[in-house]
């Protein structure tokens, strides 16, 4: 049981969970169907390399989670949410593949609407995929997979095990020093997880792997906060030990697509990543209360407030990436701002739902 003060399970401010998700789902306003094609076009590609490179380390490892709930949440926030991420932000990048600058430029001359650009991006990230190579291809798959699994298997793989050797056996296993034996619990999780750390890690060098390194520390910074809060060691940010896996979520996911993303995409990303915490914490604020877990939505650090300012600044935020990027034209602004609300009311959408807790 996590050390925490027990007035947290009787806070009188809480809102309801039902106009909690009412709130959030007036503050994300409503999905533009019209522009289905691109965030389209992005799943089919993941949900594709998924089943290529990360699917047969399932069956190899862990077969236990491709049936059922473990299944779906798993495949939905590896394909429709982290793997997602490298692939918009090439759509807004001063520096993207030439395949979509062209492409992008091409768009925008031939002055098309934005339901229009949105089927134009799609065959774009079509061809962007096409043009990438096999490697970057499958890091981004394999650690949007590894980010997914990670936390999972954190919460759900070690019950009844100690925070501190919750956060030794994580550390070992990406260090090679703990291989779990079949009287571990859970064994396949581990085992899988070790063999994608392994498979996402192969053949980077130079200045790939100086940018790699900055990732995997974020990580072990991630396990190390974890044990903080579960065994209640105060963060004197008031932000509950959340902002080590906020950073290192983007750190992971901005790897394979480093040379594309630049200062400003890097920033955007950990704005996102930072809302979609912040809307987690919104969501799960009743069971996260009766469990007695430190966030900063139990502690009343953050509320309404924070949910409104981390919403707005990724909003806003993805029109000035592309506006960075050199492109002014309002069409194609209101292409890209419809396509992020597009793919984060979906991400909002399966969290209320549980499909992604």
């Amino acid at each position: 049981m996590v050390a925490v003060q027990p007035r947290l399970a009787h806070r009188p401010d809480v809102i309801p969970e039902a106009e909690r998700l009412r709130m959030l789902r007036a503050l994300m306003g409503e999905k533009d169907r019209s522009i289905a094609a691109f965030p389209q076009a992005i799943r089919t590609i993941t949900f594709r390399d998924h089943d290529r490179w990360v699917k047969p380390l399932y069956e190899r490892h862990w077969p236990d989670a491709l049936v059922g709930r473990t299944d779906k949440k798993l495949r939905f926030l590896t394909c429709n949410l982290y793997a997602t991420a490298p692939y918009t932000v090439l759509f807004s990048s001063p520096r993207p593949p030439f395949a979509v600058r062209a492409l992008r430029g091409l768009g925008v001359g031939l002055g098309l609407s934005p339901p229009s650009l949105a089927a134009w991006a799609g065959r774009a990230v079509r061809c962007c995929a096409a043009v990438l190579d096999d490697d970057t291809r499958r890091r981004i798959v394999q650690i949007a997979s590894f980010i997914a699994a990670v936390d999972h298997v954190f919460d759900h793989c070690m019950q009844g095990v100690a925070a501190e050797e919750r956060g030794r056996r994580m550390r070992a296993l990406i260090d090679g020093g703990w291989q779990p034996d079949d009287a571990v619990a859970h064994a396949g999780a581990f085992r899988f997880l070790r063999a994608l750390y392994l498979e996402m890690g192969a053949g980077i060098d130079g200045d790939d792997a100086r940018v790699y390194a900055i990732a995997t520390s974020r990580l072990r910074e991630f396990f190390d906060a974890e044990v903080k809060a579960m065994t209640g060691v105060p963060d004197p940010t008031g932000l509950e030990w959340r902002m080590p896996g906020v950073l290192g979520t983007i750190e992971g996911l901005v790897f394979p697509v480093w040379r594309f993303a630049g200062d400003a995409a890097r920033s955007w990303m950990y704005g996102v990543s930072l809302f979609v915490q912040v809307m987690d914490d919104w969501i799960d604020l009743d069971k996260d209360l009766t469990e007695l877990r430190p966030t900063p939505m139990t502690t009343g650090f953050w509320g309404e407030r924070a949910l409104e300012d981390t919403w707005r600044t990724t909003l806003d935020g993805i029109v000035a990436l592309a506006k960075h990027s050199g492109v002014d034209d309002e069409r194609y602004l209101a292409f890209v701002r419809e396509s992020y609300r597009f793919m984060a009311i979906e991400v909002a959408e399966a969290m209320g739902g549980g499909g992604a807790a």
